[in-house]
Parts: C-alpha cells; sequence; structure tokens
C-alpha cells in the first residue's frame, strides 16, 4: 500500500506541474496573464503532494519517479496537445524512462 501512495502523490505532482506548464505555454508572454497566474498555481499546488512523497521515502526514490512521469507525460501532451513530433530521441527517452521506473522499484 505505501509503494501505491507513494505512486499516488508523485504523479498528483506531475500531473498538477504538467497541467501548470500547459497554461504557462499557453500565456506565452502575449498580454495573457490569467494563464500565467493559473499556471503557477497549479505549480504550487503540485509542491503539496511532492512534499508529502519526500516525507514518506528516499529523495532518490521520489526523483526517479519523478522525472520518469514527467518524461512519459510530457512527450504524451506535447504530442497530444500541440502535435509536437515524437522522435527517436523521444521514444528512447519514454524507453529510458520506463527502464529507470523498473530499476528503481528493484
Amino acid at each position: 500500500m505505501a509503494v501505491l501512495r507513494l505512486w499516488i502523490l508523485i504523479t498528483g505532482g506531475v500531473v498538477l506541474t504538467i497541467t501548470g506548464d500547459v497554461f504557462l505555454k499557453r500565456s506565452d508572454g502575449t498580454g495573457r496573464p490569467l494563464y500565467l497566474i493559473v499556471g503557477m498555481v497549479f505549480y504550487l499546488l503540485g509542491c503539496i503532494p511532492v512534499v508529502l512523497a519526500f516525507k514518506k521515502t528516499e529523495f532518490g526514490l521520489v526523483f526517479i519517479v519523478w522525472e520518469s512521469i514527467t518524461v512519459v507525460l510530457g512527450i504524451a501532451i506535447g504530442r497530444a496537445l500541440f502535435g509536437e513530433p515524437v522522435t527517436l530521441s523521444r521514444a528512447l527517452a519514454v524507453i529510458f524512462a520506463v527502464i529507470a521506473l523498473t530499476l528503481s522499484q528493484k
């Protein structure tokens, strides 16, 4: 149960910060301050579950899981929302992220 809770906390933090990233990208410095503010709020909210995860386990494990989930979701959302191509290097990044997640659980 503790591992599942850790994954939920970290994934929740990643989802909140990526949502913040999407709003920040949409703000693009062209007079859309609401998008900038909403993006910053999502970043702030994303810190809360990560702080809880840090309290429950090792720094290295949180960091590996955080970064790996961020890579996978970031590439998927970049493709889905912004039409970014899935290049060979991005596909390899996803593969290595999954490997890192697998190895971090051993």
